[in-house]
């Protein structure tokens, strides 16, 4: 009987630890830090595109599969806008992967200004380009004309 309740409280405190241990993953924010890798190298590749070209074209592959990128984050960061660790982690992301057009100083002004963006939910790959093009350009401009370093 001893050896049974003995046995039981193990299991009892393995459970709760792998409880714990699996609350702390759920709650990381690697997803968010991820979505702002995403975004952060949308927005890199829609500014140099525009910087090369003056305009942004959604005819062109790579251009539209950033705006559907830059959508997804819009959509993301906007049902975390008041999750300030999400947003901390999103900003950590943007930082890593826009090759220094967004540091850790302008982070946070591009998530506001990001989170003004509407337009960009009305971005899908149904619509035709077009669509997109009215949808997407003038909330991807005035993106970039934040971060432009000029």
């Amino acid at each position: 009987m001893k050896r049974l309740s003995i046995i039981l409280v193990c299991f009892a405190s393995l459970a709760f630890t792998s409880c714990g241990i699996l609350g702390s993953a759920a709650s990381s924010n690697t997803a968010a830090t991820s979505m702002g890798q995403t975004c952060g190298s949308a927005i890199l590749g829609l500014y140099n595109s525009y910087k090369s070209t003056g305009t942004i074209n959604l005819t062109s592959g790579n251009n539209l599969s950033n705006a559907l990128a830059l959508a997804t984050a819009y959509t993301q960061i906007k049902a975390n806008k008041d999750n300030s660790s999400y947003r901390k982690s999103f900003a950590t992301g943007l930082v890593m992967s826009s090759a220094g057009l967004i540091t850790n100083h302008n982070s946070n002004e591009f998530i506001n200004l990001l989170l003004t963006c509407s337009g960009l939910a009305n971005v899908s790959s149904s619509n035709t380009s077009q669509q997109n093009q009215q949808a997407a350009s003038a909330p991807v401009i005035s993106l970039i004309k934040a971060v432009d370093k000029k």
